[in-house]
C-alpha cells in the first residue's frame, strides 16, 4: 500500500468515523423503537415499518438537500475562503425553515391521501403524521451540521448524536407504555415523539454551537443573509438527490406494502429484517459523508488528481466491514432475532398463526436465511453509497436522480411486483430482488464516476459572483 493511499484511508477514516457513531446512534434509536413497538404489537411493529419507510421518504428528502451545505462548505474550505463558511449553511437553514409550509400540511392531509380514514390503518395514520411535524427538525440537524462536517470537524456530531439517542430511549418506554395515571399509553404515536423530541435537543445544542463568538469571526456563521446566486445553485445541486432519496424511500414503502399484500408471515419478516437493516446502515451513511467532505476539499483545492484513492480507501473501508457484518448476521444472528420475539404471544395473535400454518421457529428461520441476503446487500450499499458521496461533493447531482430513480423502480419495484406479488413467491426472492438492486445500482453510480464527466463541473465559480439580497 503507497503512503498516499495509507494516508487517505487514514483521513476518510477519521472523518467518517464520527458521522458513523452520529449515523449509529440515529440507527439505535429508530431499532430500540422497533424493539418497543415489537413487544407492544406486531401490528405497532408493522405499523412503524411501512409508514415510517413513507415517512422517512420525505424526511430524507429534505435532509439531503439540506446537506448540501457541506459540500459547498468543503469547496470553499479547500480554496480557504473561509469567511464564505456560514453562507452556504445559513442558505439550507432558510430552505429547512421553508419546509414547514411542506410538513404541516402533509401531516393534517396529507396522511388521508396515502391512508385514509379507516380504523385498520390508524397506527399508520398515527406514526407518519407525527413524523412529518417533526420533519423540519430532522432537515436541520444536517442543514446546520454541514459546518462541521465539510470542514471534517465531525466529533460535535458524534456526541450530538448520543446525546439525541439518550432523550429517546428514556422516553420511548414511558410514552408508548405510559404510566398508569401519569402518562397515556400512546403506542407508535409515543415512539414517533420520543424521536422527534431527541432531535430538537440535537438542534438547539447544535445551533448554539454554530453561533458561538469564535465562529462568526472566523466563519462568519452570523452572516444570516440570502445570496442569491449561491441560494440557487444549493438548490440547483441538492433538489436533485433529495429528489431521489425520496423516489428511493418511496419504493421501498411499496415493497412493504407488496409485502403486506402477499402474507402476514412475508411483512413480518421483512419488518424484522428491515429493523435490522437500520441498524448496520450507519456505516455506509457515515462514508457517504466522510467521501462528500474529502473529496470537496480536495476538488476545492484543485487536486482532482487525487479523487481516485478516496474510491479505493472506501472500498477498503467497506469489505472489512462487511466481514464484522458476516459475523453478526449470518454466523451469530441469533441474540438480534431473538429481541423482536420477546413477546411471542402478542405476535401469535397479531399474526393468528393458526391461519398462516407457521410456527414462530420457522418464521425466525426464515429470518435468519434472509439475513445472509442483508449482509450482501450492505456491502454493495456501502460502495454505492461512497460513490454517490463523490459524485454530489463535484456536483454531478443530476445524473444520481436520473439513474437513481430508474434503478429504484426498474431493478427493485417491477422485479417485486412481477416475480414475488403476482406468484405468490417465497420471501426469499424478494431479498433476491434487494441483492439484484444493490449491485447493479452501484455498477452504474461506478461507471459515472471512471467516465470522470464530473470533474467538468465548477460549482464556486458562479458562487463567487453573489449578490446579497437584503
Amino acid at each position: 500500500m503507497s503512503d498516499i493511499q495509507s494516508g487517505k484511508i487514514k483521513e476518510l477514516w477519521k472523518v467518517s468515523f464520527p458521522m458513523m457513531v452520529s449515523f449509529l446512534s440515529l440507527a439505535v434509536m429508530l431499532f430500540v423503537d422497533r424493539i418497543f413497538l415489537a413487544y407492544y404489537s406486531p401490528s405497532a411493529l408493522n405499523a412503524s415499518a411501512q409508514a415510517g419507510t413513507l415517512a422517512w421518504g420525505f424526511i430524507l428528502g429534505w435532509m439531503t438537500l439540506a446537506t448540501m451545505s457541506e459540500v459547498f462548505v468543503a469547496q470553499y474550505n479547500g480554496a480557504k475562503e473561509h469567511k464564505k463558511i456560514g453562507r452556504p449553511v445559513w442558505q439550507m437553514i432558510w430552505i429547512c425553515l421553508a419546509s414547514c409550509f411542506f410538513f404541516i400540511p402533509m401531516a393534517i392531509w396529507g396522511v388521508h391521501l396515502f391512508y385514509g380514514d379507516t380504523t385498520q390503518t390508524l397506527q399508520e395514520q398515527q406514526y407518519f403524521s407525527y413524523f412529518m411535524y417533526a420533519g423540519p427538525l430532522y432537515a436541520l440537524v444536517p442543514a446546520i451540521g454541514g459546518f462541521y462536517v465539510g470542514r471534517g470537524k465531525t466529533k460535535i456530531m458524534q456526541w450530538l448524536a448520543l446525546l439525541g439517542n439518550i432523550v429517546n430511549i428514556a422516553l420511548d418506554p414511558v410514552l408508548i407504555f405510559g404510566i398508569p395515571g401519569i402518562v397515556p399509553e400512546m403506542g407508535v404515536v409515543g415512539a414517533a415523539v420520543a424521536t422527534g423530541l431527541g432531535t430538537f435537543v440535537q438542534v438547539i445544542v447544535l445551533f448554539y454551537c454554530f453561533l458561538r463568538e469564535k465562529n462568526q469571526v472566523e466563519f462568519n456563521t452570523n452572516d444570516y443573509k440570502i445570496y442569491p446566486s449561491l441560494f440557487r445553485k444549493s438548490l440547483k445541486v441538492g433538489i436533485p438527490p433529495a429528489m431521489f432519496t425520496m423516489f428511493e424511500l418511496f419504493g421501498w414503502a411499496l415493497f412493504y406494502k407488496m409485502m403486506s399484500l402477499i402474507s402476514p408471515v412475508h411483512i413480518l419478516v421483512a419488518s424484522v429484517c428491515q429493523s435490522i437493516l437500520i441498524l448496520f446502515l450507519f456505516f455506509g451513511w457515515g462514508l457517504e459523508k466522510g467521501t462528500i467532505a474529502v473529496t470537496g476539499n480536495l476538488i476545492g483545492s484543485g487536486r482532482n488528481e487525487n479523487v481516485h484513492t478516496v474510491l479505493t480507501s472506501a472500498f477498503k473501508l467497506s469489505f472489512w466491514y462487511f466481514l464484522v457484518t458476516v459475523v453478526i448476521l449470518i454466523i451469530i444472528p441469533d441474540p438480534l432475532i431473538n429481541w423482536f420475539f420477546n413477546n411471542p404471544h402478542a405476535i401469535e395473535q397479531g399474526l393468528d398463526l393458526a391461519n398462516v400454518s407457521t410456527s414462530l421457529e420457522e418464521i425466525k428461520g426464515l429470518i435468519k436465511t434472509s439475513l445472509i441476503f442483508v449482509c450482501v446487500y450492505i456491502f454493495f450499499e456501502n460502495l454505492r453509497w461512497s460513490i454517490n458521496g463523490m459524485l454530489t461533493a463535484a456536483g454531478d447531482t443530476m445524473f444520481l436522480l436520473i439513474a437513481g430513480t430508474l434503478a429504484v423502480w426498474g431493478l427493485m419495484i417491477a422485479p417485486t411486483y412481477f416475480f414475488v406479488v403476482l406468484p405468490s413467491a417465497h420471501v426469499y426472492y424478494a431479498f433476491g430482488v434487494w441483492i439484484l438492486y444493490s449491485t447493479l445500482a452501484c455498477l452504474i453510480v461506478f461507471l459515472r464516476f471512471k467516465l470522470g464527466s464530473w470533474k467538468r463541473i465548477n460549482l464556486l465559480e458562479k458562487a463567487a459572483q453573489e449578490n446579497i439580497l437584503l
